[in-house]
């Protein structure tokens, strides 16, 4: 059965498949997670604080669950938008890897529950679970500096996703190593936005203050916003990632939802600038760029747009 479960999810797609016994997270990940959110490191995430005691057990997601089937899905881009455009993220060059990664695993998981019976449920990002910590459960890859999880062949490029289940498997051994620890990505977040423990400060990271944050910026926001890497920000940043070892040479993803949208590879802040909603909605559907809304992407080019203007007028 084991076997059986993970070759088909292998050839749906994924990268790499573990398995891990549903149990109560671990109380140092747990205390560790309770103190970032003290720390206010989530910014203005707020549905992470009010979930955070969900995250102890995967049972508060399915009730019956006995086993956590963990997988990645790589994203590593074959090519990359032209470093005159501002950066967009390359997880966002296809389209929105809820809806890939879902249509690749429902089929799969209507066979398994046909198969099998018994109780699973597909989670992609948005069940209150710990998927970081069940990847690494699982052994399906190693921990970075900078908190992501690196899987052999697709680096940190990767999408995690798990299926639940009411059946006991075999797991999988955890893992135990670690990245390289060369220090790569702390040393070249502009923001100094990664912590010594691996954990991620939201309020200073280029990603959280183009993607999530809602609404104007703060005084802080702003003077980071400001700085060469922050003017150059449409959508996202990638340093991290792009400077990391374990990134080089990783095979592209031969996922083909992932592959650049039409448009994407061009987009500039002066497009996104122009656009009202009907426009918005047009361009960016079936994106996860829409996560942002128009608001934060006019937000965003208008940024790019004058402090570039600036940039260049500075004598």
């Amino acid at each position: 059965m084991k076997e059986e479960i993970r070759a088909a999810f292998i050839a749906a797609g994924a990268s790499a498949v573990g398995f891990a016994r549903a149990e109560d997270v671990e109380p140092a990940a747990m205390e560790n997670y309770k103190e970032w959110i003290a720390g206010g490191n989530h910014g203005g995430m707020d549905y992470l604080a009010r979930h955070a005691s969900l995250k102890s057990h995967p049972s508060h997601v399915l009730e019956t669950v006995s086993t956590v089937i963990s997988m990645a899905f790589s994203y590593a881009p074959s090519v990359w938008r032209d470093r005159s455009l501002p950066v967009v993220s390359c997880y966002a060059y296809g389209y929105d890897y809820h809806d890939v990664i879902r249509n690749r695993l429902s089929p799969v998981v209507d066979c398994l529950r046909e198969r099998y019976g018994g109780d699973w449920r597909i989670c992609i990002d948005t069940a209150p679970l710990a998927e970081r910590y069940w990847a690494m459960k699982a052994g399906i890859g190693k921990r970075g500096k900078n908190g992501s999880v690196i899987v052999d062949n697709c680096g940190s490029y990767n999408f995690l996703a798990e299926v639940l289940t009411s059946h006991p498997v075999a797991p999988d051994a955890p893992t135990e190593g670690v990245c390289l620890g060369c220090g790569a990505c702390v040393r070249a977040c502009p923001q100094k936005a990664i912590l010594k423990n691996g954990n991620i400060d939201a309020r200073r990271c280029i990603n959280y203050l183009t993607i999530e944050c809602r609404g104007e910026w703060e005084k802080g926001d702003k003077e980071a916003m400001a700085t060469d890497v922050g003017r150059r920000s449409l959508y996202g940043c990638d340093i991290c990632q792009r400077v990391c070892p374990h990134n080089r040479d990783v095979s592209p993803t031969a996922i083909p939802g992932f592959l650049p949208l039409k448009g994407i590879m061009e987009l500039t802040a002066e497009d996104v600038a122009d656009m009202d909603q009907e426009k918005f909605s047009s361009f960016f559907k079936g994106s996860a760029i829409k996560r942002a809304k128009l608001a934060g992407m006019r937000r965003n080019a208008v940024n790019v747009i004058t402090r570039t203007r600036s940039h260049l007028e500075e004598p």
